[in-house]
Parts: structure tokens; sequence; C-alpha cells
């Protein structure tokens, strides 16, 4: 009942009744917008939408790249179980389909010595640690690792591995700030494939003669800030070339007066009920201010 798109229903049934707005979300974690074309192929198109709101987290730049998604949810570069864009031999750009046959990477590393010991004795015992039995910032590190093993992605990989040192399992958080760096090697490829899905997205929603939002996410564990926030520059950026309208929910936070962190679960990052409110309000807000694109005017 608190999530954003209910809340942003009933909010509007009460403010632009004459709209009659109907609203559906299709998610699934640790998805990019390359990843969530199918959600609009095969659900949201078959409803007739007049406008899809992209809901852009920082992390999404990290999830439509095919190598830096590997790294970060563990399975095989080349067999993955979303839809992925790669390059092709000329340099365009192309969307390939899950594959059936797709794997998880083998954790064969073990832990440092300051695992735990429970860690130490399931190493002993099975010769290998599963990946749910890890410490989350530590699947990253060691993914990196086998990856590296592979002419094909060593130095691109390297280049992450370094900027890590291995002194303690806490530095393995570290690589995950990494893989949203700018200033490293893959993150031009992340824009470039970003860029990329936003355009099939707005093609298909084109076609389909509906319009085409971004919200940007406000949220400690992967939001976008205010102006001078670099990721949100640049989404803003590749945005504005495509003619996409972008709501901002930090710019809508801090014209409440109110503070950020107040829409997060303290130790999880993600949305809490007031969150959500607020990303209602803010498309809300939007919507007052263009009727047009649900069918309305004059509102």
């Amino acid at each position: 009942a608190d999530k954003f798109h209910v809340r942003l229903e009933e909010l509007a049934a009460r403010a632009l009744p004459r709209l009659n707005i109907a609203t559906s979300a299709y998610g699934l974690g640790a998805t990019g917008q390359i990843n969530q074309l199918p959600f609009y192929d095969e659900y949201a198109r078959s409803l007739g939408p007049k406008l899809v709101v992209l809901v852009f987290a920082r992390n999404d730049f990290r999830d439509n790249h095919r190598l830096l998604a590997a790294v970060f949810k563990g399975w095989e570069p080349d067999k993955s179980p979303y839809v992925v864009a790669e390059k092709t031999a000329t340099g365009a750009l192309v969307l390939r389909s899950p594959d059936p046959a797709w794997r998880m990477l083998p954790i064969s590393a073990g832990p440092p010595e300051e695992g735990s010991r429970a860690l130490r004795w399931l190493q002993r015992k099975t010769g290998r640690v599963p990946d749910a039995e890890l410490p989350y910032a530590t699947w990253p590190r060691l993914r990196a690792k086998l990856l590296a093993q592979d002419p094909r992605y060593q130095s691109v990989i390297e280049a992450y591995l370094s900027r890590v040192p291995e002194s303690s399992w806490a530095e393995g958080a570290k690589l995950l700030r990494l893989l949203e760096d700018p200033t490293l090697p893959l993150f031009g490829e992340a824009v470039e494939f970003t860029a990329f899905g936003l355009d099939e997205f707005q093609r298909r929603v084109a076609d389909d003669g509906a319009s085409l939002w971004i919200l940007l996410v406000s949220s400690r564990k992967a939001g976008l800030g205010d102006a001078s926030d670099p990721f949100r520059v640049i989404v803003e950026d590749l945005a504005e070339a495509r003619g996409i309208p972008v709501v901002s929910m930090r710019d809508y936070i801090a014209r409440q007066g109110r503070n950020p962190r107040d829409g997060d679960f303290p130790l999880d990052g993600h949305w809490n009920s007031t969150g959500h409110q607020w990303a209602a309000e803010a498309l809300l807000e939007r919507l007052r201010q263009r009727p047009e694109v649900c069918g309305g005017s004059g509102v």
C-alpha cells in the first residue's frame, strides 16, 4: 500500500480526478534500463500506457554494463540471464537475449585469513565457499579476481582491483563503489550502454504513442543528488539530448524543506514509506504542470 505508484494513483484520484490515472509498476533488483526493456515489451505495453516513467538510480550505469554487472551479480559475462547490450565488431550496439544456459561464476578462492571460524571450517569441509555465505562486500572482489584470469577482461578488471587493497574484508566495500566510479575505464562504456537503453525505451514508447519521463531517485543507497552530482549531470545530459523530461526527487524534497535521509531506512538506504510518498508527490507535482501527457488539460 505504501509503494510509490500506489500512492501516486491515490493522490492523483484526489488532486487530478479528471485524469482518471491508473498505475502499474515493474522492476527487479539490480537491473538497469537495458535489462528492464522486457518489462515494457511483455507487460506494460499491453496496457496501452500514456506515460512511462523510468526510475533511475546511480547504480543503473553499472547494471547496464555486461561486465560490471557480472562482477556485481556473479554470473559469467557471456551468459547473462537478463537482456544485455553488446558491441558488434563494427562498434554498433545491439541487444542480446537472455542466455538459457547462464551460469554463476564459481567462487573457488577461499576467504581472507581474518574470515570467521565458521567460514574457514566450511572451506576446509567443502573446498569452496558458497556465494551466499560470503560477506556481501567480499563477493565482487572474488568475482573480479576470477574474471581477471580471462585475457579479455584482465586489464580493465585489474584497474579496479589495483584501487582496493586486500588488507581486510571491509575494503571489499570499496570495490562496490568503484563499479560506479566515473574515472575508471569501463564507466564510459556504461554511459554509452545507458544511452542505448534510453534510446530503446524511447523508440518503443514513441511507437506506442506514449510519453517517457525519468524519475531521479533520492536515497542513500543509490540516489542522485543536487544539480552538482556528477551522476545526475550525466543522466540529465542524456535526457536533454533526447527530449526526455526529468523529475528530481532531491529537488522536490529540498523545496519541501525536508531532510532527504528521512526518506530512507537508516540501516538499508532504500526508500521507507516516506521515500515512496515523496516519489509519488514529486511525480504528481509534474503531472499538475503537464496534465496533457495523461490526456488532461487545464488542471
